[in-house]
């Protein structure tokens, strides 16, 4: 069992002027020096930097990098930067969208004259692959066309749902 620690009479006068500066700092940042100056005489402007100032670095936040194997991750963050870049609602919005969709398979809706046909794809496929192969789906005429370039799509991109 640790036995517990004792503090002069000055260091826990220290410690406990120290946490009223930063509890006084997150109260009201900006009478907190006055008040504290007007508690302690002789307390400097520089001694309640010090107060104030980390005594140990900061926890490192592991980010959230299971996101980012996903086929719509790098659009996410490409509307996400230009949004906070150039302030567009809409770049941020598709931003807010992709990111609620982000798990989910892509669902791709094709119509030709002989009826339309869905199709599902996994979300770890790029977006961009899935965009092109919609872009190429437009120019079928029947369903046998569209069913042969799924599959040709299918065969060469990995982790596609079947």
């Amino acid at each position: 069992m640790k036995t517990p620690r004792t503090f002069s009479p000055e260091r826990l006068a220290k410690i406990r002027r120290m946490r009223k500066a930063r509890r006084l700092w997150k109260q009201v940042p900006l009478f907190a020096f006055s008040l504290m100056a007007a508690e302690y005489p002789g307390y400097s402007h520089m001694a309640f930097l010090c107060d104030l100032r980390r005594r140990s670095p900061k926890k490192r936040r592991h980010a959230k990098a299971y996101l980012s194997r996903f086929g719509r991750y790098l659009r996410m963050q490409e509307l996400a930067k230009r949004f906070k870049l150039e302030g567009n609602i809409e770049d941020g919005i598709k931003a807010q969208v992709l990111q609620k969709n982000m798990t989910k398979p892509y669902r791709l809706l094709t119509r030709t004259k002989d009826g339309s046909m869905e199709f599902l794809f996994s979300p770890l496929t790029p977006i961009v692959q899935i965009e092109r192969l919609s872009q190429s789906l437009r120019n079928c005429r029947s369903n046998s066309e569209v069913e042969s370039m799924v599959e040709a799509f299918r065969a060469k991109a990995p982790g596609i749902m079947k």
